[in-house]
């Protein structure tokens, strides 16, 4: 059975929410929602608008998500009892009428593959729900780092909510706590999946809202943003380099490099020395010197 978990904390949007949940076609799910101590209670637009979809409500007195994002994810995952598959679906997150019926009819062939993680399709739309971007397409099948390839090399969008995952996967795993949980659904989606494939599921569809009410669509948080970016690829290369492409680990060098110089000398977080070496840029290893120089010399 398939559990739906939205960590619930802004109301501008839930109403659409909601909404996409009580069209399904099949309502063979659980449904979960957890207020992270919002100061816009749910209760009423919960009840007027799922007449016709079970749920489970709970209301938390602390708030996590201010804090730590992955936090609230968790705490929903612990307390609404989840079944073999789970989906953490945004607040401001719209899934289509056949989501839940297509995750059934392609159970089978998931199951036949031994697949982990699920995907769809996926388009963002802005604040009035008007779409601006078209809905992702990929292979039915790719192993996690080709999955991961899609994203980081291709330019392919990928966020949280059009994924589900395999409980027993996630329970080896976890989620890793980010800032701002920023890059942990990517990296769940990769450690997640393990050895098996991704199951892509392009008939079903999910939007994905970028506002400026959200993290994502938030000019304010940009450096921030750019700073957990660096933070969160500095790790999976860190884990993982053996297996990247060497001109994705060059062209972060190199990002970073740039990025530290025009704001601050932390902002080089990779190992220079280490990654050159791994990349067989013996030249760069030679330069290394001039390139710390100029970092502190910006820095005073």
């Amino acid at each position: 059975m398939l559990t739906i978990i939205i960590p619930y904390y802004k109301i501008s949007f839930f109403k659409e929410t909601l909404q996409s949940l009580e069209r399904q076609t099949c309502k063979n799910f659980k449904l979960f929602i957890g207020n992270d101590a919002s100061p816009e209670n749910p209760e009423n637009l919960i009840k007027e608008t799922l007449k016709t979809t079970a749920f489970n409500y709970k209301e938390y007195t602390e708030n996590f998500g201010f804090q730590n994002l992955v936090k609230q994810w968790e705490r929903c995952i612990q307390d609404c009892g989840i079944t073999e598959w789970f989906q953490i679906l945004g607040d401001d997150d719209i899934i289509s009428d056949n989501f839940v019926a297509e995750f059934y009819k392609n159970l089978p062939e998931i199951e036949q593959n031994k697949s982990n993680v699920i995907k769809f399709s996926q388009r963002w739309i802005d604040e009035s729900g008007k779409p601006f971007k078209e809905y992702s397409v990929q292979p039915k099948l790719l192993s996690a780092l080709e999955n991961w390839k899609e994203k980081y090399i291709k330019g392919q969008r990928s966020s949280l909510s059009e994924h589900i995952f395999r409980k027993s996967a996630y329970e080896k795993v976890k989620f890793r706590h980010f800032p701002l949980a920023w890059g942990t659904d990517d990296l769940a989606v990769f450690e997640i999946s393990g050895t098996a494939p991704v199951y892509f599921i392009s008939d079903a569809k999910v939007e994905v809202r970028i506002s400026s009410q959200s993290i994502s669509g938030s000019g304010e948080l940009y450096l921030e943003k750019q700073r957990h970016a660096i933070s969160f690829e500095t790790y999976f290369i860190n884990k993982y380099h053996q297996q990247l492409p060497k001109e994705f680990i060059s062209d972060k060098i190199n990002q970073q490099i740039n990025f530290a110089f025009h704001h601050r000398y932390s902002d080089l977080k990779l190992n220079l020395v280490k990654y050159y070496w791994h990349l067989g840029e013996f030249k760069k290893l030679a330069k290394l010197p001039f390139i710390y120089f100029n970092l502190i010399l910006k820095r005073l």
